[in-house]
């Protein structure tokens, strides 16, 4: 029974020392908190002077996508590529294939354009 007392004893202290840590502990958070939410509201002032300039500019550019059609040496097939873009799209082994490709990539981006290149690399007419 004696060792059942100490145990009982050395449980209860253990949660008074959690308890005394657990107040210091908030009242670090309750101090931040209002220094964090003081300087929001500048922040959100600024956002709000932000809206009417972005409003202000409706005639922008809509940006294009070109896309080329050329041969790929290498890999031995027709490759289709952004302009920005140095790595193919994807690979066709027929001009053909790659044009219809081209197609559908030229409606799903409205305003984007197609340019072809014949075998030696030169822009093909069409």
């Amino acid at each position: 029974m004696a060792a059942e007392k100490k145990t009982e004893k050395k449980a209860a202290a253990k949660p008074a020392a959690k308890k005394e840590a657990a107040p210091k502990a908030a009242e670090k958070k309750t101090a931040a908190k209002p220094a964090a939410k003081k300087e929001a509201a500048p922040k959100a002032a600024a956002k709000k002077e932000a809206a009417p300039k972005a409003a202000a500019k409706p005639a922008a550019k809509k940006e294009t996508k070109t896309w080329h059609i050329a041969f790929d040496n290498d890999k031995n097939k027709w490759g289709i590529r952004a302009e920005e873009n140095t790595k193919a799209t994807k690979f066709f082994k027929t001009k053909e294939e790659a044009e219809a490709y081209a197609k559908t990539l030229k409606a799903n981006n409205e305003g984007s354009r197609v340019v072809f290149h014949k075998k030696d690399g030169k822009f093909q007419k069409k």
